[in-house]
């Protein structure tokens, strides 16, 4: 089962900024983490867009939603989280402000971030 990952940062002059994020998101995701593209984001000034995909098993998919949602707290915290019960999915978004939780100071880089499961 793939997770698609999205993380828009603040507060990045440069690609490489957004680069150094994306290579902390990667050891911090783990093992099936892949970083499929970084590019700006034109509706922020100073913001890029990180996409990444994670692979976790496959299985019972209340065991998927609940890892999901184990992966996402793992970085940032708290995220609203959307659920269709028919398809089973799950999607998850994160906001930044001042009360929200990161779980490293580097996190604080991260504007708005979007899981699907």
């Amino acid at each position: 089962m793939k997770l698609q990952i999205t993380i828009i940062t603040q507060h990045h002059h440069s690609l490489k900024q957004a680069e150094e994020l994306g290579n902390l998101l990667l050891n911090e995701l783990g093992e099936n983490t892949m970083l499929q593209s970084i590019k700006p984001y034109t509706k922020f000034i100073d913001s890029y867009s990180i996409h990444l995909e994670k692979t976790i098993p496959a299985g019972n998919a209340s065991v998927e939603i609940h890892q999901a949602i184990a992966i996402a707290d793992h970085l940032v915290s708290p995220w609203l989280s959307y659920f269709d019960s028919d398809s089973q999915k799950i999607e998850l978004i994160y906001n930044h402000t001042d009360q929200t939780q990161k779980r490293k100071p580097i996190f604080n880089e991260i504007r708005w971030a979007q899981l699907i499961h």
